[in-house]
């Protein structure tokens, strides 16, 4: 298994997308974003790199072969050779592995797809397809946007009481701690969680859209 978390540099993207942009959906030059795919997957060193038409919904699916794309903010696979991809700018990329069963998954988990459990569904599709039992799961969770920057409003809180923080009359979401809380619940081994600690909103090799609003997507990928 390989796995890596890119950040914004390394690519041929020019100006507010400069330079790795993975991205074809924020009006970057398509040859260029296809570049940096490209360089991406010789990289991770796939055959192939799946792409995800990211929605903020809880669906998973299944990769079956190179060729998909499909809509969704989760996909599952066993086949060996092609790489699982999930962009982000500021949500939480979820990278998922079973050593036992030799299978993968990633999950897009923003505000939306974090309340909706995207993380614990991708899990259980594996469970599922594959045979992969909760103790045995390794979860990689990438750099996203911190408590120190994610400022909400009140009309999104519900449900995330327990990761707010209040700051001068003014509420952060904790989106990391969140989903470790979540697969805390669902069983999964403190131990088989890796984390980044770093804010995508902070720090300026990682694409941001909080910072930035007009930017690229960097990407979270996991290969056989």
């Amino acid at each position: 298994m390989r796995y890596l978390f890119t950040e914004r540099c390394g690519g041929v993207s020019e100006g507010a997308f400069s330079t790795l942009n993975l991205a074809l959906h924020v009006n970057d030059n398509a040859l260029h974003v296809k570049e940096n795919r490209d360089i991406l997957r010789e990289k991770i060193g796939a055959r192939a790199v799946v792409f995800m038409e990211q929605v903020h919904k809880d669906a998973v699916v299944v990769v079956e072969h190179e060729a998909m794309n499909p809509t969704c903010d989760a996909m599952i696979t066993n086949q060996k050779g092609i790489a699982l991809a999930v962009m982000v700018a500021d949500c939480l990329p979820l990278l998922m592995y079973d050593p036992i069963h030799e299978a993968i998954g990633v999950a897009h988990a923003g505000r939306e797809g974090s309340k909706q459990g995207i993380g614990v569904k991708c899990v259980e599709a594996m469970m599922h397809h594959f045979g992969t039992e909760v103790k045995e799961v390794r979860v990689m969770m990438g750099p996203c946007i911190g408590a120190c920057c994610y400022e909400v409003g009140k009309e999104v809180t519900q449900g995330f009481e327990s990761v707010l923080h209040v700051k001068n009359e003014r509420l952060f979401l904790d989106l990391l701690t969140y989903n470790l809380n979540t697969f805390a619940a669902m069983g999964i081994l403190d131990e088989n969680i890796e984390r980044s600690t770093v804010c995508t909103c902070c720090d300026e090799r990682y694409f941001s859209y909080r910072r930035e609003k007009t930017t690229g997507r960097f990407a979270g990928v996991i290969c056989l």
